[in-house]
């Protein structure tokens, strides 16, 4: 049974005041941050069902009535009857955490360890809050910006020259390689990296910012030592994750693909997101939440990465596709005009219609429709005729399983 929903707003600090709000036709006069809209069923949160009767008011509540054929025997036997991804939409207005995930072995082991040492799955220490890795795949729906795995080493070595108090770990980097270079900033004491962070402080908030392009990493360090300024006068960490890390720039339309291991952390913009249903982070600065520094250095991927910017492939005139390296997930996107027709076949596991833009309908139900904002549950092995009758083009996404 195709169910509308409705998403999830989560309202972190670093969130935006307008494009949320805007696509959900909702006033923000209270400038209320509307960091991340969420589709799917979470431990933080589940999206509400439209026009439900009170028995099944959630899609927690409506998965679990028969998980089994909702989300099919595969899924279901893997997942152990939750939804095993989320789809989002996030507005990034102030940088978020630098971070990577674990991979699946890494998350079964680090999960079971946790439990047996009984740290409580609410603590704020505790890392793994299920057994899942968390792979990530985004498309920009701005200019996005992001930071997304390690330079080569002469790259970040060149970078780490030009800053008078950072040249001390260029050697490091060009001789031993990224991953002793990183390890030898990470396990600094707090007192040097203050002392050592303090002049690249004042020399960047004394710099005019109309001499600062997107491009350069004093961009980011600039507004990281502006938004990230804590109580206790301490300066972050991560800022020097920004010199030795990749600075990508997606126009919109344009994806990425993030997998367990990679350190990444998104800088500005909106996009859609697409994940492993997992709360899994390692944490590596630009943050106030809990760090375990040996634990993230014992999961990173120290290879250089070369980012793979993935363009859409396009299918026909209403099917783009985005191709990743991925068996967890996939996404794709629709575009339909004023009386086009789309029947999307029997998904082999659950799937979610989101719609972006526009309005859409179910072909045999007038008043079944969603808008802006809103989307469809498609339980497994059931087909969808959808019809886009009025208004402007209804810009949708599909995210699901592929074939096993």
């Amino acid at each position: 049974m195709i169910k509308q929903i409705k998403g999830f707003v989560q309202h972190y600090a670093w969130g935006g005041y307008h494009f949320l709000p805007e696509l959900l036709s909702l006033d923000n006069k209270e400038r209320k941050p509307f960091a991340e809209l969420w589709f799917g069923d979470h431990s933080g949160g589940t999206s509400p069902l439209i026009h439900s009767d009170q028995k099944t008011e959630n899609l927690r509540q409506f998965i679990d009535l028969d998980p089994s054929s909702l989300l099919g025997e595969k899924t279901y036997i893997k997942d152990g009857g939750r939804l095993p991804f989320l789809l989002k939409i996030l507005d990034v207005r102030k940088m978020l955490s630098i971070q990577a995930h674990p991979s699946k072995e890494a998350a079964i082991k680090g999960f079971l360890d946790e439990n047996n040492r009984q740290i409580p799955l609410n603590a704020p220490n505790r890392v793994f809050k299920d057994q899942n890795p968390k792979p990530e795949m985004m498309v920009a729906l701005s200019p996005f910006w992001l930071l997304h795995g390690f330079l080569p080493a002469e790259k970040a070595a060149e970078r780490l020259d030009e800053i008078p108090s950072l040249k001390e770990f260029s050697s490091t980097f060009k001789t031993e390689g990224i991953k002793k270079g990183y390890q030898k900033w990470m396990e600094l004491p707090q007192n040097e990296i203050d002392n050592i962070l303090a002049p690249l402080r004042k020399s960047l908030l004394d710099t005019h910012d109309a001499s600062l392009n997107k491009n350069s990493p004093d961009f980011w360090a600039k507004k990281a030592f502006h938004d990230f300024t804590r109580e206790d006068g301490h300066l972050d960490r991560g800022i020097f994750s920004i010199y030795v890390m990749n600075i990508v720039h997606l126009q919109p339309g344009e994806a990425i693909f993030q997998d367990s291991g990679l350190l990444h952390a998104y800088l500005e913009g909106s996009n859609i997101e697409l994940m492993v249903n997992s709360d899994n982070v390692f944490r590596g600065g630009l943050t106030d939440k809990y760090m375990d520094i040996p634990l993230l250095l014992d999961h990173l991927d120290f290879h250089p990465t070369l980012p793979n910017i993935l363009k859409p492939v396009i299918i026909d005139q209403k099917e783009k596709r985005f191709i990743i390296p991925s068996s967890d997930f996939e996404l794709k996107e629709y575009a339909l005009e004023k009386g086009d027709e789309l029947c999307i076949a029997p998904s082999p596991g659950p799937s979610i219609i989101l719609c972006l833009h526009g309005s859409i309908c179910l072909k045999a139900e007038d008043t079944f429709s969603i808008t802006s904002g809103e989307a469809l549950f498609v339980p497994h092995n059931t087909q969808l005729d959808l019809q886009q009758k009025e208004g402007e083009t209804a810009v949708l996404f599909k995210a699901g399983i592929p074939p096993f």
